[in-house]
C-alpha cells in the first residue's frame, strides 16, 4: 500500500512530537545533574530518610552528594527529591523507611540547649519560615546537647554557617547553629547536658543568637512541644 507524502509527512510529525514529550518527561523525573562518573544510582528519598543517612548507608561523602547534585539545604531534603549517588552499583536501602507517627506532644527526654530567651519562634513569618527557634543568650555561653547521642555534622552549612547535627538514635536529630563555635567532631558520642559548643559573639549584641531545630523521621517539629 503507497503512502502519500502529506499523509508520511504527518505520521513523522506525530513521531517527533511524541518522542519530545516523552524525553522531556523522561528528564523531568531526574534532577539534572552535571557529573563525570560513569556509573551511579538515583535515590528517591523517602519518609524520614535525612541526606547524612544516604550518604553513610551509599558510604559517599555528604560533600560529594551535595555537589553532585547542586544542593544548597542539606538539612530540609523533601520526600520524593531524587539523589544521584556517584559510584553505587544499586539502591540500598536506608534507614528512615519506615512510616510512623510522630509524639509530637509527649514530652521527652531534652532539655534545653542553651538558657536563653526564644527571640523567633517555629514557623511562618512575614517573610519566610522558620524551622526551628532562635535563642538570646542570657548570661550563659554554653550550647549544650539536649540529648544523648552522637554528632553526624560539625561543619559550616550553607545558609547555616557553623552547625552541629546530633542523631538521638530514637528517630530524633538536633540542630545547632548560627553564631557558635563547634566544640565536638563527627563520629564523637555526646551525654545529655554536655558541652558541645560555644556563643560566638560579642555578649550582649544582636549577633549573639543560636539557632536550634529538632527533627523527628527526617521532618522538622516545633522544638517547644518536647523541652521541659
Amino acid at each position: 500500500m503507497n503512502i502519500s507524502a502529506p499523509v508520511k509527512l504527518k505520521f513523522l510529525l506525530l513521531f517527533f512530537i511524541v518522542f519530545f514529550f516523552s524525553c522531556t518527561t523522561t528528564q523531568n523525573i531526574y534532577r539534572q545533574v552535571d557529573t563525570s562518573y560513569e556509573r551511579g544510582v538515583w535515590h528517591r528519598v523517602k519518609e524520614g530518610q535525612t541526606l547524612w543517612r544516604i550518604a553513610k548507608t551509599y558510604r559517599v561523602s555528604l560533600e560529594e552528594i551535595k555537589k553532585v547534585n547542586d544542593i544548597e539545604d542539606v538539612v530540609h531534603i523533601s520526600q520524593g527529591t531524587w539523589i544521584f549517588i556517584p559510584e553505587a552499583t544499586s539502591i540500598l536501602f536506608v534507614q528512615g523507611n519506615e512510616i510512623d507517627t510522630p509524639r509530637e506532644y509527649e514530652k521527652l527526654d531534652f532539655v534545653w540547649p542553651l538558657k536563653g530567651e526564644v527571640i523567633r519562634s517555629y514557623g511562618k513569618h512575614q517573610t519566610d519560615f522558620n524551622y526551628g527557634i532562635d535563642l538570646k543568650p542570657n548570661g550563659n555561653q554554653d550550647i549544650v546537647a539536649a540529648q544523648s547521642g552522637v554528632v553526624v555534622i560539625s561543619g559550616t552549612i550553607r545558609g547555616y554557617g557553623n552547625t552541629i547535627i546530633i542523631e538521638h538514635g530514637n528517630d530524633f536529630y538536633s540542630l545547632y547553629s548560627r553564631n557558635i563555635t563547634s566544640l565536638v567532631k563527627e563520629g564523637q558520642t555526646v551525654k545529655i547536658n554536655a558541652v558541645i559548643a560555644r556563643v560566638n559573639g560579642v555578649k550582649g549584641s544582636d549577633k549573639e543568637v543560636v539557632h536550634y531545630e529538632l527533627f523527628y523521621k527526617g521532618k522538622p517539629v516545633n522544638p517547644l512541644y518536647y523541652l521541659p
